[in-house]
């Protein structure tokens, strides 16, 4: 390597107005001039250098060629020996260098973006050749080390994180090459492990950059550094990953098409022009399509689509953006679309338009069919979906019959942000998760202009923008802006992701099957995300947690002491996997109720283990005897022989919550929860559902209390059928005699109300304390649903009528009742003054309002009355917290009594959160030598 001294830098920034679109260079000083290459080199020799240097006497020749606004390539040349770039910065994008390289006796220097790339900042080093002086990297640590001749020190750096499939390697690369350092970067199954070498001052320089370096969703959580021997090594390299051994996540979740794609996509020329499997290291699928850890091609369900020479150049420059991206491919060696018909048969093409790029003539096929009103079902990154127009009422009435999905909400998918804020009302935050990488469904308050059929009877609408470049595609001039894209499977039952399994399960439902030959290693549906309340600046919070997600790590308490498997409950299942000191949870699994769902529990549970290439040595389950995922945990431990462990429903709740916000007691700590569902077991034997918990950091917990007992009429049914509920609440009160008055009655029969009512006197039903079970038979009171077609379609109806109220006071009449010196929550006298209200001729939604508030306000008291002095952190959690007004007013009102409210935010306030709630305690169990421990 030649050796150089330090002259001088050059500092530049290029500008676009965007008024007029002309570029405008800038000086280090701001003189405006006009762009062109007579006014720069006029600039450079008149300006000279910034700060410290000097340039030699000669200015050096400097020409500026090829800077287009599209593809913002800037080539930089110079007849000095090198070019030395210190950094790109690009403020409003948050972009850096992607490096040089030396061509002969000058340098070149690419420097690329997406579309409405408006601002480039560069500063240009510069260095002659001299005897006898050492190398080292730019800038004044540089010039130091050269003045003192420092000694060349080797570092290994390990780094955790979110380090493999995002274009890690690529950032370092650049960062070590720009700083002149040697050594190499390599994929390894725990993460990514860095070997550098050169001058202290220069690594340590590496150290502080590194993390500014890396473009979203790259994210370097920690790092470990030791010094080692130095090699005397000249380069930086990029070497093969290291395959063995058990891996920790350091995976990314399959992310959306970014904006550099879709430009690619847009742009004439270029080889991927309309290419539905466009992809780049910073976006595309991860999760869904690589069997496990570390992230190489050879690992993936790419490995039978070997590149063609221009992808493969790609894939080996570190300089592009495509390097090393694993799922890389382009019409001349990626994956190909088909088309086929219910039955499964190839459909027809236009073979002249198909001759060349066959994806074209299906994709205009597909959006006739589309306009045409026609149900396809479509490939997307996790298996199939089930698309329709959403713009008209019978497609959408077909699909709800054929996937036998009566009133549960479809999600919607618009072409551009535009079209979603003529559909729903938008925060800033909303839009920016909407936009980002995770790309999930968001329900947000509707507008007018949506049709019943899609959310009946709800407030909120569920949608998201295209995630894949297919979905782009789908829109590209069609004369629809908004399709129903709603998960591809009959109701209940786990997402086609094969296509043979598409033909079987999906040709009752859609017309045509839109598939490809690229498989889906791991199923995925869509993530859910719900908007904060109107004026709270608070981020969407999760309520399903899947593509977009999955796999990023929770953090756990303590490390755990092996590799944990958490099961979860029975509803909105998943799978958690402890490992080290980070829980993954699965993704999306669903209610248990067939065997389908429940072989996916396992599927999903064992494709942690593959990833990770582990093997659990123990296995958390839900207490409860009968829940399938139960009866899979303890099947499966006798297999292993490994340990088993159980935990009730709410405490798992309650440490969930507590772990996100990383405030999990230590063992002199306690905390507190408040657990609001609609069912959970207890030990008891009662129905638990409407919780107020204490918990210490050695897992002793005490159930502090609880909502009032009441009986379930029919059992089961009375989970399905709300209306059962309200009637056993009323039933022996004087407000039993207004039920045939109360909107209920025109859903049920009065002499049904009556029989009910009758069977309220035995004492042999189950008994509940359900918190949604109350607000589900609030909406049937106010006549919104008698029988739930959805988990809690009655409750999020009486949120949706409340929230058209303008606010209220809660009501003077406490529901708050004694059972000896311990304060309990009455559901009976909730919805007693309930029903004196509807039948005095309040309005609904005025009624639905102060329900509420009143409940919320007797949650405050009965709080203050409860919690021990001395706990401050109150956790809520459980499925009634994904209710949006009761989120808001609780942890308002817990607040204003001196608590710090804590609600579930990356984790699914419902039940899909269980899974990490029981790896958090089963950690927290082995690490610290103790069993959850109730106190009663």
């Amino acid at each position: 390597m030649s050796q150089y001294r330090w002259v001088g830098y050059l500092q530049f920034s290029r500008q676009v107005d965007q008024s007029t679109g002309t570029q405008v260079v800038q000086h280090g000083d701001e003189n405006e001039l006009e762009p062109g290459e007579a006014h720069l080199l006029g600039m450079l020799a008149h300006r000279g250098p910034q700060a410290r240097g000097c340039l030699p006497e000669t200015v050096p020749e400097l020409r500026l060629f090829d800077w287009g606004h599209a593809s913002h390539l800037l080539s930089i040349y110079v007849t000095m020996d090198i070019v030395q770039v210190d950094t790109i910065r690009i403020p409003d994008k948050k972009k850096s260098c992607r490096g040089w390289r030396a061509l002969g006796g000058g340098g070149l220097l690419h420097v690329r973006g997406g579309e409405g790339l408006d601002i480039l900042d560069f500063r240009v080093e510069l260095k002659e050749e001299v005897a006898g002086i050492p190398t080292a990297g730019p800038g004044r640590e540089a010039e130091e080390a050269l003045g003192s001749g420092a000694p060349r020190v080797r570092r290994r750096l390990e780094c955790r994180g979110t380090v493999q499939g995002v274009g890690f390697r690529p950032a370092v690369y650049r960062l070590a090459t720009g700083l002149e350092l040697a050594g190499w970067v390599r994929n390894h199954p725990h993460g990514v492990t860095i070997e550098i070498e050169g001058s202290r001052d220069t690594l340590d320089r590496f150290a502080r950059e590194l993390p500014g370096a890396l473009i979203p969703p790259a994210n370097l959580e920690a790092t470990e550094t030791i010094e080692i021997a130095a090699t005397g090594e000249t380069e930086f390299r990029v070497s093969e990953s290291e395959a063995a051994g058990s891996a920790i996540g350091s995976l990314p979740a399959d992310t959306a098409v970014c904006e550099a794609c879709r430009s690619d996509m847009e742009r004439a020329g270029d080889r991927r022009r309309h290419y539905p499997f466009t992809t780049c290291s910073q976006c595309g699928p991860r999760f869904s399509l690589v069997h496990h850890l570390p992230y190489d091609r050879a690992r993936t369900s790419m490995a039978c689509f070997p590149l063609c020479p221009h992808c493969e150049k790609e894939y080996r420059d570190p300089m592009d953006r495509r390097f090393h991206a694993e799922p890389l491919c382009c019409p001349a060696c990626g994956p190909r679309l088909r088309l086929l018909d219910a039955e499964g048969r190839e459909t027809e093409v236009d073979e002249a338009a198909a001759f060349e790029r066959p994806d074209v003539p299906i994709l205009a096929a597909v959006r006739r069919a589309l306009e045409g009103g026609a149900i396809v079902a479509v490939k997307g990154i996790g298996g199939f979906q089930l698309a329709c127009r959403a713009d008209r009422t019978q497609p959408v009435r077909h699909l709800r019959a054929r996937k036998r999905r009566p009133s549960k909400p479809f999600a919607v998918m618009v072409r551009d942000i535009g079209v979603a804020h003529e559909l729903v009302r938008l925060t800033p935050a909303d839009e920016v998760l909407l936009l980002s990488g995770k790309a999930p469904i968001l329900l947000a308050p509707k507008k007018a202009d949506v049709q019943d059929a899609i959310a009946p009877a709800l407030d909120d609408l569920g949608v998201m923008l295209p995630t894949t470049p297919l979905h782009v595609e789908l829109f590209r001039e069609a004369s629809y802006d908004r399709l129903v894209m709603t998960s591809g499977n009959v109701s209940d039952e786990p997402i086609c992701c094969g296509n043979r399994e598409a033909v079987g399960r999906l040709s009752d439902i859609a017309e045509l099957i839109l598939c490809h030959d690229r498989d889906v290693v791991r199923r995925l549906d869509d993530s859910v995300a719900r908007s904060a309340p109107p004026g709270d600046s608070a981020a969407p919070f999760v309520v399903r947690r899947s593509r977009g997600w999955v796999p990023l790590t929770l953090p756990l308490p303590e490390k755990a002491a092996g590799p944990i498997l958490a099961l979860g409950g029975h509803l909105q299942t998943t799978a958690c996997l402890a490992l080290e000191n980070q829980a993954i949870p699965s993704q999306h699994v669903g209610d248990l109720d067939n065997d389908g769902a429940r072989r996916f529990l396992r599927e999903a549970a064992e494709g942690l283990e593959e990833l990770y290439q582990t093997r659990a040595e123990y296995f958390a389950i839900d207490a409860h005897p009968d829940y399938p995922s139960t009866w899979i945990g303890e099947a499966w431990a006798t297999e292993r022989g490994v340990p088993l462990v159980r935990f009730q429903h709410h405490l798992a709740h309650a440490a969930a919550t507590l772990a996100e916000h990383g405030v999990f007691p230590q063992p002199d700590e306690e905390a507190a929860a408040i657990i609001l569902d609609g069912t959970g077991y207890g030990p008891d034997g009662t129905a638990w559902g409407g919780e107020w918990l204490w918990l210490s950091g050695r897992l002793e917990w005490r159930r502090l209390t609880h909502l009032e007992l009441f009986p379930l009429l029919g059992g089961e049914k009375a989970v399905r059928e709300p209306w059962r509920v309200l009637v056993a609440l009323l039933a022996g009160t004087p407000e039993e005699e207004l039920l045939p008055r109360l909107p209920v009655a025109e859903l049920v029969a009065p002499r049904n109300l009556e029989i009910v009512a009758s069977l309220a006197e035995r004492s042999d039903w189950p008994k509940a304390s359900g918190a949604g079970r109350l607000f589900e038979a609030a909406g049937a009171l106010l006549g919104l649903a008698a029988t739930n077609q959805y988990e809690g379609e009655a409750a999020a109806r009486l949120e949706s009528l409340a929230t058209r109220s303008a606010p209220v006071d809660p009501w003077p009449e406490s529901a708050v009742v004694r059972t000896g010196a311990v304060p309990q929550l009455s559901t009976a006298l909730l919805l007693r003054a309930a029903a004196q209200r509807l039948v005095h001729g309040e309005a609904p939604a005025a009624v639905a309002r102060g329900i509420h508030e009143t409940f919320c306000r007797d949650v405050e008291v009965v709080t203050e009355s409860v919690v021990p002095d001395g706990v401050r952190h109150i956790a809520f959690g459980g499925g009634c917290l994904v209710n949006r007004l009761l989120r808001q007013r609780l942890a308002e009102r817990i607040a204003a009594a001196g608590y710090t409210p804590l609600l579930p935010q990356e984790v699914p306030p419902g039940d899909g959160g269980i899974s990490y709630g029981q790896a958090v305690l089963a950690s927290v169990g082995l690490a610290r030598e103790t069993a959850p421990s109730q106190i009663v």
